[in-house]
């Protein structure tokens, strides 16, 4: 009887336990953007500070595949809102890029491969602590989130093609 007990305890407690660490949701549409600090080439910034902006936030690694895949698809897309004057809320859109490494600068030189250039682009520790990707909870990349000027989530993992009619959906509602 009490081996049985101890069992079903023990298969429920580490259900538990499994939830807790790889059962973390990411935020939804509607939820509001962490307030998280993130560090990175050398300065730090708390992500409230862009509030007012439409952000796309993008999280990677220099050492994912479907990561490096996606990135010159999103550095042509970023220099494409930047250069199209038919987006009036061009001025007020960032890409804030959150790489989780291991250590090293491997981010930096795959990020400029692939043609980052917009000025957030930060890094957090592959082991440790990494509050933007608990903050987000991100539990795999790549991940993006849309987030409107308010700070509220408005896509996740939206199609880079489809943002500029989402942000003008918003810029007319």
């Amino acid at each position: 009887m009490w081996k049985n007990f101890i069992a079903i305890l023990l298969v429920v407690l580490f259900g538990l336990m499994a939830w807790y660490w790889f059962g973390r949701s990411e935020l939804v549409f509607g939820d509001s953007m962490p307030e998280v600090t993130v560090r990175g080439n050398g300065y730090e910034l708390d992500l409230v500070d862009l509030k007012g902006n439409y952000l796309l936030f993008y999280f990677w690694g220099s050492w994912c595949g479907p990561c490096r895949q996606k990135n010159p698809e999103l550095a042509k897309f970023y220099h494409e809102i930047k250069t199209n004057s038919d987006y009036k809320w061009a001025a007020d859109f960032e890409i804030v890029s959150i790489a989780l490494e291991s250590g090293g600068e491997a981010w930096i030189r795959i990020g400029e491969q692939a043609g980052f250039t917009w000025p957030y682009q930060f890094v957090e520790p592959r082991f440790g602590n990494h509050p933007a990707y608990y903050g987000f909870g991100v539990n795999s990349i790549p991940t993006s989130f849309l987030v409107d000027r308010e700070g509220r989530i408005v896509g996740v993992n939206p199609s880079f093609r489809n943002i500029p009619r989402m942000i003008d959906r918003l810029e007319s509602s």
